[in-house]
């Protein structure tokens, strides 16, 4: 009788797991859940070896790249206006290629001149006119010097240009 109980036992208990292993554990299956936007990092090279340009994607997002800078110094800064001059100029072919551009005008000539205020503030003077420039390009404009100019990237920037300045304003 012993073993007639433990065979009906082993049976029940087999049965048993099978019922579950079968009928799952009660979650039904989903589509794809959206959570917002893709995860960001804060890219912040070293400032003496790179400098952190923004440019803008294909969506108009601002994107940041870090450029290598030969400088003869390395325990310097790169100066404001260098970095103002490299982010003027545009992304570079490969940056391009990678599908980058920038909402800002090449200036014809004129100074670019980059100071800084004792309370942190940026004031970033540009040879063109600001105020018709897009959203996207003054933030290129206002995340580069931040980045630049107080190093990261929370300064209060305003930016200058031959048409007046712009309210201040934070990357």
């Amino acid at each position: 009788m012993r073993r007639t109980l433990s065979r009906a036992a082993r049976a029940l208990a087999a049965c048993a797991s099978a019922t579950v292993l079968l009928t799952g554990c009660g979650v039904r299956g989903t589509g794809v859940v959206q959570a917002g936007g893709p995860a960001t990092v804060a890219v912040v090279p070293f400032p003496p070896q790179r400098m952190l340009l923004f440019f803008l994607s294909s969506q108009d997002r601002l994107m940041p790249v870090a450029r290598p800078v030969r400088t003869d110094d390395l325990s310097d800064p790169v100066p404001g206006a260098k970095v103002l001059a490299a982010l003027l100029a545009g992304p570079t072919s490969a940056e391009r290629a990678a599908g980058l551009h920038t909402g800002l005008p090449r200036p014809e000539g004129g100074a670019l001149m980059i100071s800084k205020a004792s309370g942190g503030e940026v004031l970033a003077t540009v040879p063109f006119a600001v105020r018709s420039l897009t959203t996207a390009a003054v933030r290129q404009l206002v995340c580069t010097m931040a980045h630049t100019e107080g190093g990261d990237g929370i300064a209060e920037v305003t930016v200058r240009g031959t048409d007046g300045p712009l309210p201040a304003a934070r990357c």
